[in-house]
């Protein structure tokens, strides 16, 4: 895991079978954000697909890789100075070692990423 524990921590974790919902916490002054964008820091959306897949990792204890991304929309911009707390809710179901994923990264009433994907065991 690339992200988790230092560019952003899971705060709390919920689960049930086909669903997590975690808080995370961003590190608002970590060096990714120094670049991008200098004065007005934005989380990149690598980043939030990232930090999908790996709260995925955490929850099935298995490093998982994206097979295929059917529909990603980034629809607001994480500013970790205005939202350093984000939602992560993702639905899944598992077949042989994959995973169908729609995931979604809000705070309150903002969306700020959704994606329907497809994740497989490494």
């Amino acid at each position: 895991m690339i992200l988790l524990n230092d560019f952003y921590t899971i705060l709390q974790r919920d689960t049930t079978p086909g669903t997590v919902k975690a808080k995370i916490a961003i590190n608002k002054k970590h060096r990714i954000l120094e670049g991008h964008f200098p004065g007005l820091p934005v989380v990149p959306g690598v980043c939030m697909l990232q930090m999908v897949r790996e709260v995925m990792e955490v929850n099935t204890g298995k490093e998982l890789n994206l097979k295929e991304a059917d529909n990603m929309k980034f629809l607001s911009v994480i500013n970790p100075e205005q939202h350093n707390e984000v939602d992560v809710s993702i639905h899944y179901t598992e077949d042989g070692g994959k995973f169908s994923i729609n995931a979604t990264l809000f705070a309150g009433t903002v969306t700020f990423f959704k994606l329907k994907a497809m994740l497989q065991t490494a």
